[in-house]
């Protein structure tokens, strides 16, 4: 089958980037030219978006800001929830457990607290590559909904993932990976501390403190998950605006070949090249 990118061309659109070329800070600053996104379209604030950090995978997160940066024509705002600060300001205490495959599989859920319960956020694992503009999210977000996520029905057959973890199957597996949070609701106050160190992972990955009809749906694109989701040739709105790379991705080494492998590693070097920019 022809790479992502190669079916792009081929329906004669590039994937978005508002200049390749681009510096970080120049692209940073390109940002407060846009649209501020905003739950009522009077806030002024950049959209803030909380990235799951693990040591592990520090370059994954900063190919993944970078893709978010480049391609945003609304101000936002990333920033890494990193456990070990976490800890430092005695926000987060739990102990690790067993099953846990990264060091955000319950920091995650900090997010309104972290967002001070105001306005909207966007909670995402740090394993994803964005080709879309983080507008289109925020024009999706409606206020009757606690949250909003891409509703996976996903039961992988593998055992292990990444560099070894071991894989877990339950309902609602992959919702939590990319989260738009109406901080503001009354129901995600339950989101406090001393609940997110204390809950079981069935509580919060299944999003239990919630009704069902208070779940807003996002189309599958913005969470495609490798391995998984498929691109129509024929069908656009197959094509994905986030890419996932839920079992592992190119920058571990079993998984460098991997399906939209070179999308990833395309956006890294040119990441890097930026980066050797500002340091020049």
């Amino acid at each position: 089958m022809s790479t992502l990118l190669e079916i792009i061309k081929s329906n004669g659109e590039e994937v978005k980037s508002a200049n390749p070329s681009l510096e970080l800070d120049a692209i940073m600053a390109n940002l407060s030219n846009g649209k501020a996104c905003s739950s009522n379209g009077t806030s002024k604030k950049p959209f803030k978006i909380f990235v799951g950090y693990d040591p592990r995978e520090d370059l994954a997160y900063e190919v993944c800001r970078y893709s978010i940066l480049k391609r945003s024509s609304v101000p936002v705002e990333v920033t890494p929830i990193k456990q070990c600060q976490l800890r430092q300001n005695g926000v987060y205490w739990r102990e690790r457990g067993k099953l846990e495959s990264t060091e955000f599989s319950f920091t995650r859920f900090l997010t309104p607290y972290l967002a001070n319960y105001e306005g909207w956020a966007m909670f995402v694992d740090c394993d994803f590559l964005y080709l879309g503009d983080i507008k289109e999210l925020c024009d999706l977000m409606n206020e009757k909904y606690a949250i909003m996520c891409v509703q996976h029905d996903y039961a992988p057959k593998e055992t292990t993932k990444m560099d070894g973890a071991v894989q877990t199957v339950y309902p609602r597996k992959n919702w939590s990976s990319m989260v738009l949070y109406n901080c503001g609701h009354p129901k995600n106050r339950v989101l406090k501390p001393e609940v997110v160190n204390s809950e079981s992972g069935a509580f919060l990955h299944r999003f239990q403190w919630l009704e069902d009809h208070e779940i807003g749906e996002i189309p599958f694109v913005w969470n495609f998950l490798v391995g998984h989701n498929r691109v129509v040739e024929s069908d656009l709105s197959t094509f994905p605006k986030a890419i996932h790379y839920t079992l592992g991705g190119p920058w571990f080494e079993s998984w460098k070949d991997c399906e939209f492998g070179d999308l990833w590693i395309k956006e890294m070097e040119e990441y890097k090249k930026a980066m050797e920019k500002n340091e020049g």
